[in-house]
C-alpha cells in the first residue's frame, strides 16, 4: 500500500472512499451521516498519526485504538458505538473489493463492554430553573431552543435539521415533524407554552426565503425549507453552539458549577425521559417519543431505583438509630 496522506485532500483514496460511505448513510439520515463521519475520522487520524494505512490494518490495530479511546476517558458505551461505525465502513470496503477482511469484526469478549450507566438529568427544581432563566434572555430564541429541547426531549441533531415547514397541525394539535436516526421521522408535540416562545422567536425572525425577506410578521409562514433554528442571518446553528449556550443558561439558573460545566444537549433529553419514566408514562410512548429502536435504550433513563430517597441507609436509620425524646 502507498504511504497514507492526510484524509480530506483531493487525491487521498482513503478520503474518498469515505466520503463515497458518508453518502450513503446520509440518504438516510443527515445526522446519523455526521456521527459515522465524526467516528470514522478519530480512527483515521488515529491511523495516520501511527503511520498504519487504513487498508492494512488488522484486529491488532483496532484493539490498540480501542485502547487509546479509553485512555482518553471514553466509556465503553461510546467506544462500542465508534467500533461499531469503524466496522460498517469496512463492510462496505468488503463490498466494493477494497479489503478482504473486516479488522473491527472483533470477538463478543474483545469488543468494549456497554455497561449501562445512569443517564444524567436535572432534578425538578432545576429544570424549572432553566426554563426561567431562559425566559429571561433578551434573545426569543435562547427560551425557544431551551424550552423546545426540555419539553420534547429531541435530540440536538434533530433540532438542528428541523426546518419551519415541518411544524403543523395534528388533531388539533401543534406538532413538529422530526427526522430521526435511520431517516425514521416521527411526531413531537409541542405543548402551547413551548409553542408561544417558538412563535414570538419565529416572529422576530428576518431572514430570506426564496430570496425574499420574509416580513417579523409573517416570519413562521410557509417557511418551507428554512432552519426551525438558526442565526440572525437564516444560517443552521451548529452543535457547539447549542451546547454553549445551554450552558451559559445553567450559570443564569444558578445550577451547581458541576452541573452548569458539564450541560449538554443530552441533559435536557435525558432530564424528559427520566421525569416522564419517573411520573408513570408509559415506557413504550417515552421511547417512541425520543426515537429509541430498542426499549432497553429507554430503560436506560428509568432511574426510579437510583433515587437517592429510595436508598436501604434510610430504612436502616429507623431501624438501627433510636428516636431522639422530644
Amino acid at each position: 500500500m502507498t504511504e497514507l496522506v492526510r484524509t480530506g485532500e483531493p487525491s487521498d483514496l482513503i478520503g474518498r472512499l469515505t466520503a463515497a460511505f458518508i453518502e450513503t448513510k446520509r440518504q438516510r439520515s443527515t445526522h446519523t451521516a455526521d456521527a459515522y463521519r465524526r467516528d470514522l475520522t478519530l480512527w483515521l487520524g488515529w491511523c495516520h498519526t501511527n503511520q498504519l494505512h487504513p487498508l492494512d490494518a488488522h484486529a491488532g490495530h483496532i484493539q490498540l485504538w480501542l485502547t487509546w479511546l479509553a485512555d482518553r476517558g471514553e466509556a465503553g458505551t461510546t467506544r462500542g458505538r465508534r467500533l461499531g461505525a469503524v466496522s460498517a465502513w469496512y463492510r462496505w470496503l468488503i463490498d466494493h473489493g477494497h479489503v478482504p477482511a473486516n479488522p473491527a469484526a472483533l470477538s463478543r469478549d474483545a469488543r468494549p463492554t456497554r455497561a449501562p450507566r445512569p443517564a444524567p438529568a436535572l432534578s425538578d427544581q432545576q429544570t424549572a430553573a432553566m426554563l426561567a432563566a431562559a425566559d429571561q434572555q433578551p434573545h426569543p430564541r435562547v427560551a425557544a431552543i431551551v424550552w423546545l429541547l426540555i419539553y420534547t426531549g429531541i435530540r440536538v441533531g434533530e433540532l438542528l435539521a428541523a426546518n419551519v415547514g415541518d411544524l403543523a397541525e395534528e388533531r388539533g394539535h401543534r406538532v413538529l415533524h422530526v427526522r430521526g436516526k435511520g431517516g425514521k421521522t416521527r411526531i413531537v408535540a409541542l405543548v402551547p407554552p413551548v409553542a408561544a416562545r417558538l412563535d414570538a422567536y419565529l416572529a422576530s425572525r428576518e431572514d430570506h426565503h426564496v430570496g425574499v425577506l420574509v416580513p417579523r410578521q409573517t416570519a413562521g409562514a410557509g417557511g418551507g425549507d428554512r432552519p426551525l433554528i438558526a442565526w440572525d442571518t437564516g444560517r443552521r446553528m451548529a452543535r457547539s453552539n447549542i451546547r454553549a449556550l445551554l450552558q451559559r443558561v445553567a450559570r443564569k439558573a444558578g445550577l451547581p458549577a458541576g452541573v452548569a460545566d458539564r450541560f449538554t444537549p443530552h441533559t435536557t433529553r435525558a432530564t424528559y425521559a427520566t421525569a416522564a419514566l419517573d411520573d408513570g408514562v408509559p415506557l413504550r410512548d417515552v421511547q417512541y417519543a425520543l426515537g429509541h429502536s430498542n426499549p432497553m435504550t429507554t430503560e436506560g433513563y428509568d432511574r426510579s431505583r437510583l433515587t437517592p430517597e429510595r436508598n436501604p441507609a434510610y430504612r436502616l436509620l429507623a431501624r438501627f438509630t433510636p428516636r431522639e425524646e422530644g
